[in-house]
């Protein structure tokens, strides 16, 4: 039986092992936290074909029980640190705890989080990254997000739903947005907008009690009680350690059917260097990918 890695267990990764697994593949699935990755977190999702309103997690939870109904038993809980190329073809997969090999590998590690780089004391204790996983704890209170793009205002809408006010800190002059999501931040009157602010401070004894920024130079203060920071996001493929694989800014290049520049190597979703980074389309890499994986073992 042909034997294929799937590194990541987000949509893309969840629909690449459901194709290798359809291709009578065995499929090993590394992922460090639950299945279902970054669309496990998200709310209201209204753009996956054939659920016109679905939650984040439901859609998530029945990509991993199609998975694991297709036979996908083996996933392996650990980080995965490094992902090397032998002399022979083969692929080394090192985690935290283990060495795996394997002839194909396909990566659908998605983004992370971009940093200030001035928030890592408070990272967990009043600083978020993802306002659906912790917007709970900040109920009646003062909050801030920080950010311009769409990613941000998702979450200054969410969070107005819960919090006495919502301070949205723009690091540019304008947020880049659809009209409906406009509309949406238009009506909402517990969201106050700062444009060009850069926060160059967070205070608090033992969590977060406020934030110090600057507008064109200016110095200012907000006490909140949250700070969620949504400042775009970067590839994950810092633990790839192989000569000759293409990249374009971090992500990796592939062609058509998710092929990669290394034999053997594929690659699925927002880790890729596809221009739409939607649910829809990582799903369908996933299944590229999965094919193409189980083909050429």
């Amino acid at each position: 039986m042909k034997k294929i890695a799937v590194i990541g267990g987000g949509v893309a990764g969840l629909s690449a092992a459901i194709y290798a697994l359809r291709a009578n593949a065995e499929v090993t699935l590394f992922e460090q936290f639950g299945l279902g990755g970054y669309t496990a977190n998200l709310t209201k999702i209204h753009n996956y074909p054939s659920y016109p309103d679905i939650e984040g997690w439901e859609l998530a939870n029945n990509m991993a029980k199609h998975a694991k109904s297709l036979g996908l038993t083996d996933v392996v809980r650990q980080r995965v640190e490094s992902l090397m190329h032998n002399l022979d073809g083969s692929f080394e997969i090192v985690t935290s705890k283990q060495t795996y090999n394997f002839n194909a590998v396909v990566v659908a590690t998605g983004t992370t989080r971009n940093k200030l780089g001035i928030e890592d004391a408070y990272v967990g204790k009043g600083v978020s990254y993802c306002a659906t996983c912790d917007g709970n704890f900040y109920k009646g209170q003062k909050t801030a997000v920080v950010g311009a793009n769409g990613h941000a205002v998702s979450e200054a809408l969410y969070l107005a739903d819960l919090c006495e006010t919502v301070y949205l800190l723009a690091p540019a002059d304008k947020l880049a947005l659809s009209e409906r999501k406009q509309e949406k931040l238009d009506n909402k009157t517990n969201i106050q907008i700062v444009y060009n602010a850069k926060v160059t401070n967070i205070y608090g004894e033992g969590k977060v009690e406020g934030l110090k920024y600057t507008v064109n130079g200016a110095q200012n203060e907000l006490a909140v009680g949250g700070i969620f920071i949504a400042v775009g996001s970067s590839p994950a493929t810092d633990f790839i350690k192989i000569d000759g694989l293409q990249l374009d800014k971090g992500f990796i290049v592939v062609d058509d059917m998710c092929r990669s520049s290394v034999q053997g190597l594929f690659a699925a979703g927002d880790v890729t260097n596809g221009k739409l980074k939607q649910i829809v389309t990582a799903c369908a890499d996933g299944a590229k990918a999965g094919t193409s994986a189980s083909k050429t073992v």
